[in-house]
């Protein structure tokens, strides 16, 4: 049964109304979070006299508070609901933010700093206590057959929110200057809490599947079930390792910008806006491809990419940042879009649905710990690099946090290698993700298939599928199949056309399934369609094809044989042509077989040819020596034409072969003359329209020509 016939007690109607509100909830929390993280927290500890090594601190409290998740499941684990424990934590973890907007009216100017840690602190660790039940609400209520698609659809919707929100503080913060600030920040705060309260209102209407209930162990054996899981034990300790090294770095960009390049906040907020467009775009992408081809090869390939991040940094300069900043916010708003979508998924894919809570508690708690340890490092690793002199590195000069960046992307990708250990069932490899996405237009491609999911008018989805058929991109193949067997035929004609234009042997099978159901009305299409996929296996399908009872499928299997031009099936099509009955197969066929060069044919080519009348068959049959004769456009160029254009058209090909049959030199003197005084006797019967004879001096010049 899916997982999404089975979600606990909602129906379908609870669930997608619980999706909705998830998602508005996301999109205010989203408020709340763009303002306390990152650039206006490391703006607020700047103004607050913070160091260096305190940057590090204050970077690192978030992730000490969430260490509380390791312990949160003992309680969540013996709840019957959860959402009264997540409202209660999140309304006390934003309440902690009205005390830190006042620290330099509350508290005395040399803890300043401290006390604004502490808070950060006591926020996160309350709202630890609620992660884990969140996280379990979540999977419980979102069907995991959508998940990765849903998770980067509710990323794109708080990336904007979130990217709105840091543009308009950005201009809010540079109307404040000095002593000023201290009015902006508490402004922001109080705001950011507003906007999280009403993310918490739109939580108490959302719906919350029953919660399973596990068997009832003690404390201690509880906690210890996610380091008694190989599996998922080995991604916790990958994943702690990942976000520890990635917090080395991290919390010193924006002190970079601030104290190096003293960039204003609305330049700040301007490159970060590239960051958050960037995962905007690839957030639908990164949730088809996880969906399509798992979380684990989409982790790899945006933990790898993402390890590049911080050595764009390390070459900023003032002269270059304009350039290069955005450059490299692009790419990391690219990257980093894939990491959520896949690395939650994948946790939830790994841990078991019993004592799932504890599972994802003991996860965030652990990767917490790793960030925040990485940050209190990083802010001792920034303070050594400001002592550090200068060098010079291919040309550009290399000092103080930039020394820290250059490390860090060392341990980046040095760290990927063991990322590669991660696991996951049915799930395929980075490089075929790459092989797969390297033809087409990827982009493109999600968005003919996002057009053709969301449409119910037929003639949308089957202009969406010519144009899938259009892109080339394998990443559609396996839903054009699914559209063969869409209930409106001219779906179903186009999908199977585009399958064609693929080319991609995933659809091999599906096509001859279509072919072998006596009921399907685009057999004919799909056999050839076949005939566009370059693979032994369609190959040796349209010869088996040749035998089939029905004349239709016997004349596309002709036709499909025909587009791939290989002679290994001249064979095949010679034994169809000695007992096929029906003449337009047979002339299809034949033309086949002239152009593959298959010379065996010209008794029946001849026979024909005096049997038939003048037509369509005629034309057919001397076009077909063409091919043989390898001038198959001069042929059709004299067939084309008709009365006094055709005879000029044909004089012009007699004095053609004069001119060449003079410049050659590989016959003696008397023979070359006496061909071209046939050739010239030739011209002039046909000028004096005595056909028979200008054909009797042909024939007789083919009779002596080297090499015949």
């Amino acid at each position: 049964m899916k997982e999404s016939e089975k979600q606990h007690g909602l129906s379908r109607l609870e669930t997608a109304r619980g999706m909705r509100l998830w998602n508005l909830n996301g999109a205010l929390e989203a408020v709340y979070t763009a303002i306390t993280t990152g650039v206006y927290t490391t703006g607020y500890a700047l103004h607050l006299g913070a160091s260096s090594a305190m940057i590090g601190m204050i970077s690192a409290a978030p992730s000490l508070g969430q260490i509380l998740q390791a312990f949160s499941p003992l309680l969540i684990e013996r709840l019957q609901r959860r959402k009264s424990l997540i409202l209660g934590s999140y309304s006390f973890g934003t309440l902690m933010w009205l005390p830190a907007a006042f620290i330099p009216f509350l508290f005395f100017e040399d803890i300043h700093a401290i006390m604004f840690m502490v808070f950060i602190m006591l926020s996160s660790a309350a709202l630890a206590l609620g992660n884990p039940a969140r996280s379990s609400w979540f999977t419980d209520l979102v069907p995991g057959e959508i998940r990765g698609r849903f998770v980067g659809r509710q990323h794109s919707i708080i990336a904007a929110v979130g990217l709105v929100t840091a543009i308009s503080a950005g201009a809010f913060m540079d109307l404040y200057s000095g002593d000023g600030q201290q009015t902006g920040f508490s402004f922001l705060f109080i705001v950011a809490m507003i906007f999280s309260g009403m993310s918490l209102w739109s939580w108490s209407r959302t719906p919350e599947p029953p919660k399973q209930q596990s068997k009832s162990i003690s404390s201690g054996k509880l906690l210890s079930l996610p380091f008694r899981h190989p599996q998922f034990r080995k991604f916790m300790f990958l994943v702690s390792g990942r976000l520890f090294i990635a917090q080395i770095a991290a919390p010193f960009f924006t002190v970079y910008m601030l104290r190096t390049l003293e960039i204003s906040y609305s330049q700040i907020a301007l490159f970060a806006s590239l960051q958050i467009l960037a995962s905007i775009a690839m957030n639908p992408l990164w949730g088809y491809l996880s969906d399509k081809f798992g979380y684990r090869p989409i982790f790899l390939l945006a933990t790898t990419g993402l390890a590049i991040f911080p050595l764009g940094w390390g070459f900023v300069t003032l002269d270059n940042y304009w350039i290069i900043v955005p450059i490299v916010q692009i790419w990391g708003g690219m990257m980093s879009a894939g990491i959520p979508i896949s690395q939650f998924n994948l946790m939830v894919k790994i841990a078991p649905e019993a004592n799932r809570s504890v599972y994802l508690g003991c996860y965030s708690a652990l990767s917490r710990t790793g960030a925040a340890l990485g940050a209190m490092i990083g802010g001792v690793a920034a303070s050594i690099c400001a002592t550090l002199p200068s060098t010079s590195f291919l040309g550009q000069t290399i000092t103080d946090l930039q020394y820290l960046f250059i490390g860090d992307f060392v341990l980046r990708l040095s760290w990927v290698a063991m990322l590669t250990r991660v696991s996951e069932d049915a799930s395929a490899s980075p490089r075929e993700v790459i092989n797969q996405m390297r033809r087409g237009n990827p982009i493109t491609t999600l968005w003919h298939l996002v057009r053709m999911g969301k449409s119910t008018n037929p003639s949308v989805r089957a202009r969406a599928a010519r144009e899938l058929g259009e892109t080339g991109s394998h990443l559609a193949v396996d839903e054009l199949v699914s559209l063969l067997n869409d209930s409106d035929r001219n779906v179903r004609r186009e999908a199977v056309r585009s399958l064609g234009h693929i080319d991609n042997d995933r659809a091999v099978i599906p096509l001859l399934e279509c072919i072998s159901d006596p009921t399907s009305d685009i057999a004919e299409e799909a056999v050839e369609s076949l005939g566009a996929i370059h693979s032994s296996l369609s190959l040796n399908l349209l010869v088996t094809l040749l035998h089939d009872n029905r004349a239709s499928i016997r004349r596309s299997g002709v036709i499909a044989l025909d587009r791939i031009g290989d002679s290994s099936t001249s064979k095949a099509l010679e034994a169809l042509l000695a007992c096929e009955e029906d003449q337009v197969i047979k002339m299809i066929a034949i033309e086949a077989l002239s152009k593959m060069g298959n010379v065996h044919i010209l008794p029946l080519m001849r026979q024909l040819l005096r049997e038939g009348e003048a037509g369509l068959q005629r034309r057919t049959l001397t076009q077909s020596m063409g091919y043989l004769l390898d001038t198959p456009d001069l042929v059709y160029r004299l067939l084309q034409t008709e009365g006094m254009a055709q005879d000029r058209e044909i004089v012009r090909v007699f004095r053609s072969a004069r001119r060449r049959l003079s410049g050659w030199r590989i016959l003696a003197l008397k023979e070359k003359e006496k061909l071209i005084d046939d050739l010239d006797d030739a011209l002039l019967a046909f000028e004096n329209q005595r056909f028979d004879t200008s054909l009797l001096r042909m024939h007789q010049i083919a009779l002596r020509f080297p090499g015949h």
